[in-house]
């Protein structure tokens, strides 16, 4: 298990890490974390997985069992706190198959190609520059077989005053930038990647979606759960 450390600025997530997976629970229930399994099935043995902004490592057990023995996957978190504790998640005969990066600039070495990447509840906190700076990134890095599995907030009309108030929150916690969620789906359009399924849950309170990348947009198999 390699760590690399990129970053110079303060853990800005150091007290919310311990009670973080807590407080999550608590607020958006069990189908926060149930969706974080979405789409996991299209990890195959043997591929590269690229996990940004991965926070505690709730979903690292499920992926390494689907990318197997001859799989790997990067892990990037710009909290060394969450860093941490994901590496509490990974037993000592998987340790070899995980790179850890400490980073919030989203740069990788030039070598290689990722099969998989995975965002999860990550876009919602950086501020639309560094949003094109991450599709940069990961641009250099891809191929056209690469998929992306995305998982994140959406403005729900019944949910504003919960939005409002995790915004709030993280702005004074962890002194998150942004002010409204982003647009999403047009920086995915914009950098050419094509939607092909979409997972709605709590009402399109929060969404997963799957994309690969494609000339234009292609039109979602939309489903909702409770």
């Amino acid at each position: 298990m390699k760590t690399k450390d990129k970053l110079s600025t303060v853990d800005k997530y150091r007290f919310l890490a311990p009670i973080y997976d807590y407080l999550a629970s608590l607020v958006l229930g069990k189908a926060f974390h149930e969706s974080k399994k979405t789409f996991l099935e299209i990890i195959q043995p043997g591929d590269t997985v690229w996990v940004i902004g991965g926070g505690t490592g709730a979903i690292l057990p499920e992926i390494l069992k689907r990318c197997g023995k001859n799989g790997k996957i990067i892990y990037m978190e710009a909290s060394n706190k969450m860093l941490e504790k994901a590496k509490g998640r990974v037993s000592l005969d998987c340790q070899s198959r995980v790179e850890f990066i400490c980073s919030e600039d989203f740069g990788l070495p030039k070598e290689g190609e990722i099969d998989v990447v995975i965002t999860q509840f990550l876009l919602d906190v950086l501020t639309d520059h560094s949003i094109n700076s991450l599709f940069q990134r990961v641009k250099q890095k891809v191929s056209p077989s690469t998929s992306w599995l995305f998982l994140d907030f959406y403005p729900v009309k019944d949910k504003q005053w919960l939005i409002h108030l995790m915004i709030t929150s993280f702005s004074l916690l962890a002194k998150h930038p942004r002010k409204e969620l982003p647009d999403y789906d047009k920086f995915f359009k914009n950098w050419d990647w094509g939607e092909k399924k979409a997972v709605s849950f709590e009402k399109g309170f929060y969404k997963a979606k799957l994309y690969r990348l494609a000339p234009k947009a292609i039109k979602s198999e939309t489903i909702s759960l409770k």
